[in-house]
């Protein structure tokens, strides 16, 4: 691993004082204070921060992407901060699909404000696509983040319903990744994400997942989110949360490699004991696979 000393992170389990979008800039940066008071080098926010996945859902949304990132950028630089934030990018004219309007976007920008990845998110879940969100088909990366005092982490971004996927971990898994970081928006009805997928997903692939949720709360569409942001390491466990499911606020969770868990990455290797090339011979995993249209039609009922 990369990172030779305990990183520091908070997820902000909250969402913007609707209907007070018009502050979100304020709003950001005291969430962004608050975690640097608590020695954070890293604030993660839950998917579609901005203008929040509900009011976006009922409202739409249109302030122009550059002026989002410049605010981020802005943000992360005079708090001295890491700021990995979710918001709705409008995707321009000639680059939509019919009916679609923005990506579901995460920006990580360095206490520098340079801007570090930028990921789209690539599954739909639900009614998203007709809410006028698009699918991505960018490559999936993996960046050597570098911290306040220098020091750097592998690090990617998937959102929500991606992480879910075995195939979209494992991509950057293999490119090295070290810590994923998760906005998202989970719903009531699935807290076993938190619980088993995160932490199982992170021993599975060697690596840190941060996982971060819109709370239950009346405010937040009806108590319709799930609460339960957590990290979860190498070894199958919860380092921080889960949260509760109405907690609002800050957790915050110290991150590293330790010689235990290097003993764990030793005894069972996944990574190195793969066997891609059997894998294929199945007929598996291939660049020709029909995607089904619908459940009913994937299981033949």
């Amino acid at each position: 691993m990369s990172f030779r000393r305990p990183v520091r992170i908070s997820l902000w389990q909250g969402a913007l004082e609707a209907p007070e979008l018009t502050t979100w800039k304020r709003q950001l940066r005291k969430r962004a204070q608050e975690a640097k008071a608590r020695q954070a080098e890293i604030l993660l926010t839950p998917e579609l921060m901005l203008p929040g996945y509900d009011v976006f859902g009922k409202q739409g949304f249109d302030l122009d992407p550059k002026d989002i990132e410049e605010e981020i950028k802005r943000c992360a630089m005079e708090v001295g901060l890491v700021l990995c934030v979710g918001y709705a990018e409008s995707i321009e004219e000639r680059d939509r699909a019919p009916g679609k309007t923005h990506w579901n976007t995460a920006l990580l920008v360095d206490s520098h404000g340079s801007v570090v990845l930028r990921y789209r998110k690539h599954h739909c879940w639900g009614n998203e696509g007709n809410l006028g969100l698009q699918e991505s088909s960018d490559n999936i990366c993996v960046a050597n983040l570098k911290l306040p005092d220098g020091a750097c982490i592998r690090t990617s971004i998937l959102i929500c319903y991606d992480v879910e996927y075995p195939e979209m971990v494992r991509i950057v898994a293999l490119q090295k990744a070290e810590l994923i970081l998760v906005p998202t928006a989970l719903p009531y009805t699935e807290p076993n994400v938190s619980t088993k997928i995160i932490p199982a997903t992170a021993m599975q692939n060697r690596l840190f997942i941060a996982y971060c949720n819109l709370p239950c709360l009346r405010r937040v569409s009806g108590e319709y989110f799930a609460g339960h942001s957590c990290v979860a390491g190498p070894d199958g466990n919860h380092w921080a949360g889960p949260m509760g499911w109405s907690d609002e606020g800050l957790l915050h969770c110290t991150i590293g490699w330790t010689e235990e868990l290097a003993y764990l990455t030793r005894e069972t290797p996944y990574l190195c004991d793969r066997r891609p090339k059997f894998y294929a011979s199945q007929g598996l995993c291939q660049s020709g696979d029909q995607k089904p249209s619908s459940y009913e039609e994937f299981y033949g009922v």
